[in-house]
């Protein structure tokens, strides 16, 4: 359902009943896929555009400071591309062109890395420490950035053990 917000041209748009009805049945499809799917990240796998937009859907808006924070995406490796977070309450905003800000956090990152950390699959401190992503701003913000962030709403979810 889509809704257009008093005195703006922004549209935000809601689950109906029926859709909600369906909830269980999509995040259970969800669960099973990231139990079963193969977890071997390969180039191939990554788009960096979409891992910036799912960023800036799962930002924990309690967590972030009262001014608004502009963290620039630099991805490298696998696929490259520059994306901008613009992280401010009430809601949070992506953009894929410099927005015209200036940048308060640098965040520079091999993607096949940032997609597995957002995945649950790999440990944020350990992609740091291993240079795989590396942080540049004031270090208040350098601390909390992975705090800003829920993860994927599947990240919680554990491989299968399959055995050959």
């Amino acid at each position: 359902m889509r809704k257009v917000e008093v005195g703006s041209k922004r549209a935000i748009y809601h689950l109906t009943e029926a859709g909600a009805d369906l909830f269980e049945v999509v995040k259970g499809l969800g669960d099973w896929g990231q139990k079963w799917v193969n977890h071997d990240i390969k180039p191939e796998d990554v788009d960096p555009k979409l891992l910036a937009w799912d960023m800036h859907r799962r930002v924990n808006v309690d967590l972030l400071p009262p001014k608004r924070v502009v963290v620039q995406l630099t991805f490298r490796g696998a696929a490259k591309g520059d994306y901008w977070l613009v992280l401010e309450r009430p809601e949070p905003s992506v953009c894929m062109q410099d927005p015209g800000f200036d940048v308060d956090l640098f965040v520079s990152t091999d993607t096949i890395a940032m997609h597995k950390v957002w995945l649950g699959m790999a440990d944020f401190s350990y992609c740091v420490a291993e240079g795989l992503i590396q942080l540049d701003g004031l270090s208040a913000h350098v601390e909390a950035f992975p705090a800003w962030f829920k993860l994927s709403f599947f990240s919680d979810v554990k491989p299968a053990v399959t055995r050959v």
